[in-house]
């Protein structure tokens, strides 16, 4: 039996474990995560359902959700956002949360609704419908009026019912202060993925124009040192990156509306847009 860990150290959040903490890829912490059995005890059925090593994922009892983390990640902060989001926007309900054994781990309840990334393929939809793009739109304003950001609001993290309805926001565990939400970054950093939704790129001007610190925003894009394949000019804001690379997206809305010179879009002869500069 492996010696307990030592929990000298303070909890932290997601922000203060920067961009890599749920991935644990530093190889220290390398065991898997797991409970108290006299924790669980109590339930008659607990059956993993995501695996990866960084965050252990299970159902119990069918119509309960339980999510481990690493014993440094405080569950406190977690809760705390959830429970204020939940006043604006609907979020899952935390049933319990806490430390057993080796990790820190969230309780909540189950929502039996399709992800809407999973319903788009059930509907064969190659386009983002416009009411779920006004829905996000509402949802990142009022989060930002509570003073959060979720970082993490993709289609998977979305959960809708039969008719397209929005039920439910899902994995809150990258949510900040909306200070320090970079969430417009994030979206433009996966604007060439391969499994990127149709359609997403129509969210992209929503958290450009609640974001907190726009400059910031393009600061956190175009110079990032984490990320230099990313070394992008998004919005093309020319004092802020060293390489020009073509945008994703050719949508004006999607422009920078700091003051610093940008490259603005110009409709071409061909009607395409394009970007030329002053």
């Amino acid at each position: 039996m492996s010696k307990p860990r030592s929990r000298s150290a303070p909890p932290f959040s997601a922000r203060d474990l920067e961009v890599n903490w749920a991935l644990r890829g530093n190889s220290v912490e390398v065991e898997d995560l797991y409970m108290d059995p006299a924790d669980l005890a109590e339930f008659s059925s607990v059956r993993i359902f995501r695996g990866l090593h960084p965050r252990t994922m299970y159902w119990v009892d069918d119509n309960k959700v339980l999510k481990l983390f690493s014993y440094l990640v405080d569950v406190l902060v977690m809760v705390a956002n959830m429970d204020l989001a939940r006043t604006r926007v609907p979020v899952p309900r935390v049933l319990r949360y806490g430390y057993s054994g080796n990790c820190s781990y969230i309780l909540m309840e189950k929502i039996p609704y399709l992800t809407f990334s999973a319903a788009m393929e059930v509907w064969k939809l190659n386009y983002m419908p416009a009411q779920v793009t006004y829905w996000i739109d509402y949802t990142v304003r009022e989060l930002a009026a509570l003073g959060l950001s979720h970082n993490d609001l993709f289609p998977r993290n979305i959960l809708v019912d039969g008719n397209g309805t929005i039920v439910s926001i899902i994995d809150w565990d990258a949510c900040t202060p909306h200070h320090a939400g970079v969430e417009y970054a994030r979206m433009i950093r996966n604007s060439n993925s391969l499994f990127l939704e149709p359609g997403v790129q129509d969210w992209y001007h929503i958290f450009l124009r609640h974001s907190f610190d726009r400059t910031g925003e393009e600061i956190a894009i175009g110079c990032s040192k984490r990320h230099p394949r990313l070394l992008c000019q998004w919005p093309l804001v020319k004092s802020k990156a060293s390489l020009q690379l073509s945008s994703p997206v050719t949508d004006p809305r999607n422009q920078s509306f700091s003051r610093q010179k940008i490259c603005p879009v110009r409709q071409s002869r061909s009607g395409q847009s394009s970007f030329t500069e002053h």
